[in-house]
């Protein structure tokens, strides 16, 4: 039964976790499309519909208030210090209403990370529009992962919760298929650049394989924006700049896979000015440009 509702102020600021490399499911077969509403949210619809009918646009504003407040829980509390229960309260419908939306707490926190990375995989996917060389490209990425690690910084944390076994086998598939198709985005994006280095012989050809070589950038992108974020890391390995760490960290599996031209090689830092000025000009908070 819907409660008499108090207006809460709502938070655009939604965190998540990525499965990077996810195969890329069916969407003929899966039938989960992503609609935005017009404050820019998302939902998410289990049958096609040009001209959704009111009972549809109702049960997609409720859930985009049920995941709104969750996005607000989860950057207070984290993961474990609330209930679907306290949720309830915060949007004032009872706690059946919301298992109609989502089968458990993390069926529903799985859902906001399924926004948070189809907004990093929009980010590659801009990224990847740069014109310049493939490392020129790959760089343009680093840069997506950055801009969106500093406006989003409990993302990776995050990520590393939702990698457990138990954690993803309590949501259900409709949702785990969802956010495989988001990760697999980030994934094709990066993956299509390396197809294109070998291709062009930027890359060498023979030793390792596409994947191989997207996988080590994954790899490392992601572990550098882990801990960066812990303090005692931090001071033991000298770091003052958590982006720059990260990027030089980049620049050294480049090197190491001999993705030409070598960093010492090219003037990388007009690259980099190039790079805010068409795609991120809000790069320059976190940014130190020489």
């Amino acid at each position: 039964m819907r409660k008499k509702h108090t207006p809460w102020p709502m938070t655009s600021l939604p965190v998540g976790a990525t499965q990077w490399a996810l195969p890329m499911p069916d969407v003929c077969m899966l039938k989960i499309f992503d609609q935005r509403s017009k404050s820019g949210s998302m939902a998410l619809f289990m049958s096609i519909s040009a001209t959704p009918t009111r009972k549809e646009r109702e049960f997609q504003a409720r859930e985009e208030l049920i995941l709104s407040h969750a996005r607000r829980l989860l950057l207070e509390k984290g993961f474990q210090a609330w209930n679907m229960e306290q949720l309830a309260e915060a949007v004032e419908y009872s706690k059946g209403t919301l298992y109609q939306h989502f089968t458990s707490k993390e069926d529903l926190v799985l859902a906001v990370s399924t926004d948070a990375l189809r907004m990093r995989a929009d980010l590659f996917e801009k990224a990847a529009q740069f014109k310049g060389k493939s490392r020129e490209r790959c760089r343009a990425i680093g840069f997506a992962c950055c801009e969106f690690a500093y406006n989003y910084p409990e993302y990776f944390h995050i990520e590393m919760m939702l990698k457990s076994a138990s954690f993803w086998e309590k949501a259900s598939e409709e949702r785990r298929q969802a956010h495989a198709f988001q990760g697999a985005r980030t994934w094709r994006v990066l993956n299509h650049i390396v197809v294109q280095a070998m291709a062009l012989g930027d890359l060498p050809s023979g030793r390792f394989t596409p994947e191989q070589a997207t996988f080590a950038l994954v790899a490392v992108t992601v572990g550098s924006h882990v801990m960066t974020q812990e303090p005692m890391l931090r001071v033991q390995a000298g770091i003052t700049d958590p982006m720059a760490s990260v990027r030089l960290n980049q620049d050294l599996i480049c090197d190491g896979l001999g993705w030409q031209p070598l960093l010492h090689e090219y003037d990388y830092a007009s690259t980099d000015k190039n790079i805010v000025k068409e795609l991120f000009p809000s790069a320059l908070a976190w940014l130190q440009l020489d």
